[in-house]
């Protein structure tokens, strides 16, 4: 036993660093699911998973596999996610929700204190903790060197290629495996996405998909599904709504610039471009 728990501390290890490097990493292991076995062993990206069943009752709501019935909360203490707080189970017509409490940052509003003081982060914050203003203050703050950009102490930022986000400290030592510096991202897609998912709708990323999704596309009376080539040759499928789709199909939406396949089953992904000149 002692030796499967290793085993499965190291793969959970690996599975977090490929996180920030391959396609939907970060998302299927936010919702639990596994990596099946490559097709093509020349890749170390996972090319599918094998998830749980994320939502096998609709009159209730899932987080991390524990049923919630109708208005009760999720604990605190489970939610890794310190901008999600006091979130119940809302079952509707539209299907089973959370909802959350609304946190609003006063650095979102205070575009006049933007310009004179720089805000202040903890690692386990949503919001700025503490402001630092005048030139001279600010200049005598550390800075830590990351990606080639400067940040001052107190300010957050997200390493290129990782699925974190840091803190900069007068401590640093430029780990980001370092938790005092450093956490994993949550999305807290099960949170914020439990009806799309139950609908087994398609994540919207924005530029790539190692982030957090922005949104869900779900299936509607203008859906179309293009059948493509497999050219990866694998096996595992996609669900969108009702729909099975193979690895190399599309499914057109109404969203532009929104280009949406089966890619990394179980889920079809979606990819919102910025421009849709953008290749």
């Amino acid at each position: 036993m002692k030796a499967v728990g290793i085993v499965m501390l190291m793969f959970g290890t690996v599975m977090a660093d490929l996180a920030g490097e391959c396609d939907m990493v970060g998302f299927y292991q936010e919702l639990g699911c596994t990596a099946l076995p490559n097709v093509d062993n020349s890749t170390t990206c996972p090319e599918a998973f094998s998830c749980p069943d994320l939502h096998p009752d609709p009159a209730v709501c899932y987080f991390k596999g524990a049923r919630y019935s109708d208005r009760s909360l999720i604990p605190q203490s489970l939610i890794n996610n310190p901008c999600s707080q006091a979130c119940s189970c809302s079952v509707t017509s539209l299907g089973p929700q959370f909802d959350c409490a609304a946190v609003d940052c006063v650095e979102v509003f205070d575009t006049d204190i933007q310009q004179q003081c720089t805000y202040t982060y903890e690692l386990d914050s949503c919001c700025s903790t503490g402001t630092v203003c005048g030139k001279d203050a600010i200049a005598k703050l550390q800075t830590c060197e990351v990606d080639g950009k400067a940040y001052k102490e107190g300010e957050s930022f997200e390493p290129k290629n990782t699925r974190k986000t840091c803190v900069c400290t007068a401590q640093w030592n430029g780990s980001i495996d370092d938790p005092s510096y450093c956490r994993d991202i949550n999305c807290g897609i099960e949170i914020h996405f439990q009806n799309k998912i139950w609908q087994n709708c398609a994540p919207v990323f924005a530029g790539n998909r190692r982030s957090c999704p922005i949104a869900f596309n779900c299936p509607s009376s203008k859906t179309k599904i293009i059948r493509g080539l497999n050219l990866r040759t694998v096996n595992a499928q996609c669900q969108f709504g009702n729909a099975t789709l193979a690895v190399g199909d599309e499914v057109t939406v109404e969203e532009q610039c929104t280009k949406c396949t089966c890619d990394v089953p179980p889920f079809v992904s979606c990819t919102k471009k910025n421009s849709c000149d953008d290749q």
